[in-house]
């Protein structure tokens, strides 16, 4: 016996019907991926991401986690240290916090590579962070960070006022098997540095103002290297020499190099502050002196 052979209807997408179908349909799938991203739990997915990497062993918070649309995911109130609920000033603080995928290196193949961009201490941040053979690598480029609003840095002053804007760049790298054997280098600028009524380690610090500082550094785990400092404004100053880096960071060590001169603009408290500052016998007032003590507590020699 012969089986009839089925016949299934034809769709065709020529008729107006059709063409109404699919675009419902393509309309609703729309939607449903909107209303998706939007109620989709994302700081659940952040929490959950956090806890598999590890966190070197540094607390990290924040407030919320939001699909930003053409700034990827946006993390508010990031804070990396100590929890707000202990009263200590983080390590690192993020007012709000973007990262998306880098398309750039999508289309080549590589979906571990994102750029990265933030509002925080009254300035900004964007970058370009990537992965590849277990390798964690990018750039990062900041402008006009306030520094009086960095707490781990105002906490060095036990009084007075500090000022500055804070820009610069860095390049990093590090393997994910072992974070804490990265590198980085890079260069930073201050504007408008000063303080105001301070005092440091028990000692009156006399007003100083400078237009700007420059300094280019070489960061390996436990030590920093600075390269080149200079400054220019009531002081000039040339500086090198490296911090061998502990924690808290007002315990780093002091191994540095430096000549510091007056200027056309240098107050008579400050001259007479570097009047103080011991040198060889015999030697100029121009020759360069040692720093060592702690960041914390620093002496000249």
């Amino acid at each position: 016996m012969q089986i009839p052979r089925l016949r299934l209807p034809r769709l065709s997408l020529g008729g107006p019907g059709a063409r109404l179908t699919v675009l419902y349909v393509g309309y609703t799938t729309v939607l449903f991926v909107v209303f998706l991203l939007i109620t989709f739990p994302h700081d659940i997915l952040v929490r959950r991401l956090l806890s598999s990497v590890g966190t070197a062993g540094r607390d990290i918070e924040f407030s919320s986690v939001n699909f930003a649309w053409w700034k990827g995911y946006q993390i508010d109130g990031l804070r990396v240290g100590s929890p707000a609920a202990d009263g200590d000033a983080p390590v690192f603080e993020v007012s709000h916090f973007w990262i998306r995928p880098a398309v750039s290196q999508l289309v080549r193949g590589n979906p571990y590579a994102v750029q990265v961009s933030a509002d925080l201490y009254g300035g900004s941040a964007d970058g370009d962070v990537s992965m590849k053979n277990g390798v964690l690598g990018g750039t990062l480029q900041w402008r006009g960070l306030s520094l009086n609003r960095y707490p781990m840095l105002t906490a060095l002053l036990e009084e007075g006022q500090l000022a500055g804007r804070f820009s610069g760049a860095v390049s990093f790298e590090t393997r994910l098997a072992n974070p804490s054997s990265g590198q980085a280098a890079g260069e930073i600028s201050i504007d408008g540095a000063g303080v105001t009524a301070a005092k440091w380690a028990g000692f009156t610090v006399p007003d100083v103002s400078l237009k700007q500082t420059r300094v280019k550094f070489k960061l390996s785990p436990g030590r920093l290297e600075v390269q080149e400092l200079t400054a220019s404004g009531d002081i000039s100053v040339q500086a090198s020499g490296q911090i061998n880096l502990k924690e808290p960071l007002p315990q780093s060590v002091l191994s540095l190099r430096a000549t510091i001169l007056q200027t056309a603009t240098t107050p008579d408290a400050l001259k007479a502050a570097l009047a103080l500052i011991p040198h060889a016998p015999g030697a100029k007032l121009d020759a360069p002196v040692n720093i060592a003590g702690t960041l914390g507590s620093p002496r000249f020699r």
